[in-house]
């Protein structure tokens, strides 16, 4: 991602018939991230079982908030409303059977991560910047900023704060440079470290 670059136009807001686009793109870019490596040691199957998780997550997320994609299929974000930022113990029944599905054997990581994920959201609601990726193709042209603005316009319409945590301390200077600041940072047991980072209300 390469805020200096102005692609802030070239994207949309998902509809249904993008989700599939959406899963393609996420799968790929989080391949190699920290975390999914610790939820899924196995290389060779990470791919499909990412492309079935993010399925679910987006099907959620595109009920709670928000999923936008660039046009030309490069980058997208899956954003959570303040009021859906926390998911219910409801979407936790409707997704158990879908999540075994994708995760297989590694469900047992997967659902430790996502609880201390749960454990560390901010008490205040924010509009959640859930997974935001761009395709591997397409890294530093600007895409991923792209659509992390387009949530981010709808925070400030709201004049609300936004929250995301990454696993990846890569990113840090990247969602800085989009007005993200740390305000905690925690691991996972034998795992990756996870940063969380707000941005306040403007």
């Amino acid at each position: 991602m390469n805020a200096d670059t102005d692609v802030s136009t070239s994207w949309r807001e998902a509809g249904l018939r993008d989700i599939s686009l959406v899963c393609g793109i996420l799968a790929n870019a989080f391949m190699d991230e920290p975390a999914f490596r610790y939820i899924l040691p196995d290389r060779s199957r990470r791919h499909s079982a990412l492309v079935k998780a993010f399925g679910v997550i987006a099907g959620e997320d595109r009920r709670a908030g928000s999923i936008f994609v660039t046009a030309g299929g490069e980058a997208a974000t899956l954003w959570r409303k303040p009021e859906h930022m926390r998911e219910t113990a409801w979407d936790g029944v409707r997704t158990a059977l879908p999540f075994l599905s994708a995760f297989g054997s590694s469900i047992g990581r997967a659902t430790k991560v996502a609880g201390l994920i749960k454990a560390h959201l901010p008490d205040e609601p924010c509009w959640y910047l859930r997974f935001a990726g761009c395709h591997s193709d397409h890294r530093g042209k600007g895409f991923g900023g792209a659509v992390i603005r387009a949530g981010l316009h709808q925070a400030d319409m709201q004049r609300s704060k936004a929250y995301l945590e990454t696993a990846d301390e890569v990113n840090l200077p990247i969602y800085r440079s989009l007005g993200f600041e740390v305000i905690h940072s925690w691991q996972v047991p034998d795992g990756p470290v996870f940063w969380g980072m707000m941005r306040p209300a403007r």
